[in-house]
């Protein structure tokens, strides 16, 4: 009787800024239970890989979650991608690569990442204002901003009521 499973990713969600280490859960299975995990730069090198184990164990889909930690760090506001899947058994000329049922999330990455803050644009707000005010919450630049926001399309237009993340670093 063939199994099939369905990876689905809760945390972290499409575009989240994440950091040097993060959490990933969901809803899965794989072989034995094992959800693997990994991260992509760009250019497809590998970031970072993990396991996480399903709580149906090996015969069905449940929970997991782990915290997956990058082992190369691409430069602030690179968007990467995270891959979830069944975990293969590991033969060679069995299954797809990199496992059963992968789920692909694109995230933007940003070293030493504290957190962010939710900033409402006001009237009168410019980037660079906007970064002078958070300077005592942590390092942050114009391009940083831009690249946490993919609305942002010329950073010298910002609209009324937009809600920014500003990434903050150490």
């Amino acid at each position: 009787m063939p199994i099939l499973t369905q990876i689905r990713v809760r945390q972290p969600a499409k575009l989240d800024l994440v950091g040097d280490q993060f959490v990933v859960a969901g809803i899965g299975g794989g072989f034995e239970g094992t959800i693997g995990l990994r991260a992509l730069g760009p250019r497809g090198a590998v970031l970072g890989t993990g396991s996480a184990q399903s709580a149906a164990g090996g015969i069905g889909t449940g929970e997991f979650s782990a915290t997956l930690s990058l082992d190369r760090s691409p430069k602030a506001g690179t968007r990467i991608t995270l891959q979830v899947f069944g975990d293969n058994p590991g033969l060679p000329d069995e299954g797809p690569d990199p496992g059963f049922d992968l789920c692909e999330v694109e995230l933007i990455y940003f070293p030493r990442l504290r957190g962010f803050v939710l900033y409402r644009v006001v009237a009168g707000d410019t980037l660079t204002a906007i970064v002078r005010m958070m300077r005592d919450y942590g390092r942050t630049t114009v391009a940083k901003i831009v690249a946490a926001n993919p609305q942002i399309s010329d950073p010298d237009l910002i609209q009324v009521g937009w809600r920014l993340r500003i990434p903050l670093q150490d």
